[in-house]
């Protein structure tokens, strides 16, 4: 298998232990610049000033966040209407696609409701709502992984077994590059514990109030991926963005499976959820031009915190 090696040259790191510290993981494996105006011409959101020194999401982003946050205090209740975009231009000097895109994150995440002339109205709590994934193509794929969050917990390498030998297309045996993480709605997250273990990448589990896990994810990457461990624990961005960036790669092609399950204790742990309880399962596998397999996510959903719609054309 040839390497790809990115353009700079790494520092070699150690591979994570198995016993790092924070939520439970296995021990073997199963989301600028440019003016206002130029961003709404090119129909993306600006990043705006930050939210604070180490806050490096988009400004629609951040923005969706303190309107979460807004709502989880009871600033807008249930069947209270949220400002309008104009509003939240003049509000957060942004652009309306800016606004319109922190609107959007709102929706997708259960929390309010558009409807063209009566404005955007608070149906939930983050507490109460449903996230929906719309998917009508790899790009809608995209945007989901930069509209929420995924805070990597475990970062190592694993020797592939029988069963996924055969679905990656690989030796058995062989060592990918194993990451597990939990994966959060629209809001502040985890907070990322400065005094953790860098060599382990585990964030500490405290969770904004305007925040709830949604998934627990395991990421396999393919080892031709060079130095990927060390750009996993420093990103800022979504997996497959970096892999994209670093490799000078393009990801044309994701398989995705679903698949109804249950919630094992491990995973109800890490999800703050009942062992047992339905769950969906979604496992998707990223190409690249060449149609080679460079990463491979397996996430596993609570039935009541996510809901998958997909929008088919004649």
């Amino acid at each position: 298998m040839n390497p790809l090696t990115p353009p700079a040259k790494t520092s070699p790191v150690r591979s994570a232990g198995a016993t790092g510290t924070g939520p439970r993981t296995r021990s073997k494996p199963e989301r600028r610049s440019g003016s206002t105006r130029d961003s709404e011409a090119q129909g993306q959101p600006e990043s705006g000033p930050a939210k604070g020194p180490n806050d490096t999401r988009p400004r629609y982003l951040q923005i969706a966040a303190e309107l979460t946050a807004a709502i989880s205090s009871g600033r807008y209740p249930v069947g209270a209407r949220l400002p309008t975009e104009l509003q939240l231009c003049e509000r957060f000097g942004i652009s309306r696609f800016t606004a319109r895109e922190a609107v959007r994150v709102l929706s997708s995440a259960g929390l309010v409701s558009r409807r063209q002339r009566a404005g955007t109205t608070v149906i939930a709590t983050p507490g109460e709502a449903r996230y929906t994934h719309d998917a009508a193509s790899v790009r809608d794929l995209f945007q989901y992984a930069l509209d929420t969050e995924l805070r990597l917990l475990f970062i190592g390498k694993v020797a592939i077994d029988k069963e996924r030998a055969r679905l990656f297309g690989s030796p058995l045996g062989e060592e990918w590059v194993y990451a597990i993480g939990i994966r959060f709605e629209p809001g502040d997250g985890f907070n990322k514990d400065p005094g953790s273990d860098g060599a382990r990448n585990v964030a500490s589990p405290v969770r904004g109030a305007a925040s709830r896990p949604i998934a627990v994810t395991r990421l396999f990457l393919n080892p031709a991926l060079e130095g990927i461990e060390a750009k996993l624990r420093e990103r800022r961005t979504a997996v497959y963005a970096l892999i994209e960036r670093e490799y000078k790669v393009s990801i044309v092609r994701v398989e995705q499976d679903l698949q109804g399950t249950v919630l094992d204790a491990e995973d109800a742990h890490n999800l703050a959820a009942q062992a047992g309880a339905p769950a969906l399962r979604i496992v998707r596998r990223y190409f690249d031009a060449d149609d080679r397999l460079l990463e491979v996510a397996e996430n596993i959903h609570p039935a009541d915190r996510f809901t998958y719609r997909m929008n088919l054309h004649k």
